[in-house]
C-alpha cells in the first residue's frame, strides 16, 4: 500500500440500507488520490479518544487506529470519496465511529492498495461476498464489460438490505437472505453452480472461516487458476 496518508471531512452521509451506511469524505488532501480505483482497498485511520482529528502518520501503536475500508467510489473531478460501512451488526472502531459520523467530522486516509479482481475480461466470473465485501464485489460488477458472464451472491441480514447495482445482463445477481452469520449459505449457493466452460475469475469476500471453505470448494473446480483468484477473510467471528 502506498503510505501517503490525508485528511479528509465527510461532506455527506446516506443510509442505504438498515446495515450499510455511505460516508462521502472531500478534502484538499485528496488532489492527488488516483482514479479508476473502485474496490481497491483504503486504510482508514479514526481519531482516538479525545481528539477530534486522527493523527496521521507511522508511529507506535498507530495500527490500532486503522481499519481497512474499501473505495466504493471516487469522484474525480469534485474530488469525493465513497465509503460504505457495515453498521449495526456489531461495535466496534470503524463500525461505532460509522454510526455516529456528522457532517464535518474527520477521518484519515492511507492508499489505496491495487484493485481486486483486475481480470475483466475472464471467461466467466464467480464472485461471492456477505455484507462487509458488499461494497467490493458492487464497484466490480459496476466495471465489468458488457460481455461479462457469471454468478454473484451477495448475502445480506434483510431483504431491506438489497441494493440496485448496475452489472451486466450475463451477470446473474443472487442475494441471500441470512440473518445468522455463522450460517455459510454462501458455500451451500455456490456449490449449486453450472460451472462454465473457460477458467473463471473469482472474488471472495467474506467472514474469514466461510471463505476458507468457498476457497477449499472452487479450488477443486475445473477451470480453476489461482493468478485469478482473490479471495479474502474481511472478518472473523
Amino acid at each position: 500500500m502506498s503510505r501517503k496518508m490525508r485528511m479528509t471531512q465527510v461532506s455527506a452521509i446516506e443510509d442505504i440500507s438498515p446495515h450499510m451506511r455511505r460516508i462521502m469524505l472531500k478534502g484538499a488532501d485528496l488532489h492527488d488520490f488516483p482514479a479508476e480505483q473502485e474496490s481497491a482497498h483504503v486504510k482508514t485511520i479514526f481519531p482516538q479518544p479525545g481528539q477530534t482529528q486522527p493523527r496521521l502518520g507511522l508511529y507506535l501503536g498507530a495500527k490500532k487506529w486503522m481499519r481497512s475500508y474499501t473505495v466504493r467510489a471516487f469522484d474525480n473531478h469534485n474530488k469525493t470519496l465513497t465509503v460504505d460501512f457495515a453498521v449495526n451488526d456489531h461495535q466496534g472502531l470503524a463500525t461505532n465511529w460509522a454510526s455516529e459520523a456528522k457532517v464535518g467530522d474527520y477521518l484519515g486516509i492511507a492508499g489505496p492498495g491495487p484493485t481486486k479482481h483486475t481480470d475483466l475480461d475472464a471467461a466467466w466470473h464467480l464472485m461471492v461476498a456477505d455484507i462487509t465485501g458488499l461494497p467490493a464485489l458492487a464497484a466490480i460488477l459496476e466495471k465489468l464489460p458488457k460481455k461479462a458472464r457469471g454468478f454473484a451472491f451477495i448475502q445480506v441480514p434483510s431483504k431491506a438490505d438489497t441494493q440496485t447495482i448496475s452489472s451486466p445482463k450475463g451477470i446473474k445477481v443472487n442475494w441471500i437472505i441470512n440473518s445468522n452469520p455463522n450460517d455459510n449459505k454462501l458455500l451451500n449457493e455456490v456449490m449449486k453452480v453450472n460451472w462454465q466452460p473457460g477458467e473463471p475469475s473469482i472474488f471472495i469476500a467474506t467472514q474469514s472461516r466461510h471463505m476458507k471453505a468457498i476457497k477449499a470448494f472452487v479450488k477443486k473446480q475445473p477451470g480453476y487458476n489461482k493468478s485469478k483468484t482473490y479471495a479474502s477473510g474481511y472478518w472473523k467471528a
